[in-house]
C-alpha cells in the first residue's frame, strides 16, 4: 500500500461521509477536513472508526489540529502502518 491508495480509499471515505456530492477526484491533499469539506466532530470520529476498520490504524484526535487537512490524515494512516509519508 502507498499513500496515493491510502488517499484514494480516505477520498472514497470522506465522499460517502459528508452531505455535499463531491467525487473522490475533488478530494486533495491540502483540503481542510472541517472548513472545505464541512466534516464536524460527529463526522471526524466516524470517520476516524472508519479508518480503524478500513487501515487497521488507530489515530489519536486528542490533539485535533493534528488532523487539520486531508493530507495530514492520510500521514497519520502511513505513520501507522510504517509508510513513506505524502507530500
Amino acid at each position: 500500500m502507498t499513500t496515493k491508495d491510502i488517499h484514494q480509499t480516505l477520498a472514497r471515505l470522506i465522499a460517502q461521509k459528508i452531505d455535499r456530492r463531491i467525487s473522490v477526484d475533488q478530494v486533495n491533499l491540502d483540503d481542510r477536513l472541517h472548513e472545505d469539506l464541512g466534516i464536524d466532530s460527529l463526522g471526524m470520529t466516524e470517520m476516524l472508526y472508519e479508518i480503524e476498520e478500513t487501515f487497521g490504524a488507530t489515530l489519536d484526535i486528542s490533539h485535533p489540529e493534528m488532523l487539520y487537512t486531508v493530507g495530514d490524515a492520510v500521514n497519520a494512516i502511513a505513520g501507522q502502518l510504517r509508510l513513506p509519508l505524502a507530500s
